[in-house]
């Protein structure tokens, strides 16, 4: 059931990386996301979405580090907010793992969901459960474990790299000298 009020919408990791690698399920997302969007909801990431979506490009997907980060340039520039979890959001998060079994990161995105009164837009069928009337779905998916693996070649060999990188360290200088 997609609630039309939410004025804030969580982005979760599965459907930023099936936008990464086009995935079937990429084209709704897409879809979900442009109309929300154009509508003025916000776009709400959890601090570790980022982490989680380089892991999961890197390991399962096994993209070159210049590829990762040509996709997390490429979410940088959807207007997602990125927002820290507090405290309270932590203990929120851990009531949600107790009630759902999700893991803590699974239910993270959930607590953010319910502290930003906010849908979640996800491919995780176990995450859409857990989060009842909040989810969007796009379509069910199963958790994969990561192995690890080394990198095959440096990020700097993504020809966007330098460029990227200069705006980020004007952004964090820019940040602590504000």
């Amino acid at each position: 059931m997609i609630r039309s009020e939410a004025s804030a919408l969580v982005i979760d990791a599965s459907v930023a990386i099936a936008m990464c690698v086009e995935e079937p399920l990429a084209d709704v997302a897409d879809r979900i996301i442009r109309s929300r969007r154009a509508a003025g909801v916000r776009l709400l990431v959890p601090t570790f979405f980022w982490l989680e979506v380089i892991n999961v490009l890197a390991l399962r997907y096994r993209l070159t580090p210049g590829r990762v980060l040509e996709a997390i340039a490429t979410l940088d520039g959807m207007s997602l907010e990125t927002v820290d979890l507090d405290r309270s959001q932590l203990l929120l998060t851990l009531d949600v793992m107790a009630r759902s079994g999700l893991t803590a990161y699974d239910a993270g995105y959930v607590a953010l969901a319910e502290s930003a009164d906010a849908e979640i837009l996800t491919g995780d069928a176990r995450m859409a459960a857990a989060a009842g009337k909040r989810a969007v779905r796009t379509g069910a998916r199963r958790s994969v474990r990561e192995r690890a693996s080394p990198y095959a070649a440096s990020w700097a060999a993504w020809p966007g790299a330098a460029a990227y990188l200069k705006k980020l360290r004007a952004e964090v200088t820019g940040r602590a000298n504000g």
